[in-house]
């Protein structure tokens, strides 16, 4: 690593803040750190032309991830466990094993069209996948391994507001 690039405290911020928690969005970035977003975006440019970041645009906007420290496949995941309402499915169907539609619904405060749309996201990025159980359909996560790995390694949900409710259910029983 180039330690001439990280003299700035700013930008040693950000690369910290980045290898810690890869896959995090620009604006989440400068909300951590209290920094204005285009402070940091200039500092992420600069990082990502000395090649110790790499973004990958997801729908309009990039995630950040330190240069060669996350696998594609652990990138798209890591996207996706960002994201709240994707996490608490997820995190729903680890515990659960499978899931219907209004098993979920009635486990997460979202609209039907809400969890719709997110679990089909989830399912055409290989992350879960659909039984037909006679007219109803039931999730499950694929790689339970890869995703209860990332989830620990990673804590997403500690930078998710009001999470902490929902990962006690998660973990006592």
């Amino acid at each position: 690593m180039n330690n001439e690039v990280l003299e700035l405290e700013t930008r040693r911020k950000i690369y910290d803040l980045v290898t810690k928690n890869p896959g995090l969005h620009l604006s989440k970035i400068a909300e951590l750190l209290n920094m204005r977003i285009s402070l940091v975006e200039y500092h992420l440019f600069y990082l990502e032309k000395n090649q110790l970041v790499v973004p990958v645009n997801e729908s309009g906007y990039s995630r950040y991830y330190i240069k060669g420290t996350v696998g594609t496949e652990d990138k798209k995941v890591l996207g996706l466990l960002r994201q709240n309402v994707p996490l608490r499915i997820i995190l729903l169907l680890l515990k659960c094993d499978s899931s219907q539609h209004r098993e979920l619904l009635q486990n997460l405060d979202v609209a039907p069209s809400t969890l719709s749309y997110h679990l089909k996201k989830l399912v055409t990025c290989g992350i879960i996948a659909v039984q037909t159980y006679g007219e109803e359909k039931g999730y499950s996560v694929i790689n339970k391994e890869m995703v209860t790995r990332l989830i620990i390694q990673y804590k997403p949900y500690n930078l998710i507001d009001s999470f902490k409710d929902i990962w006690v259910d998660l973990t006592v029983e």
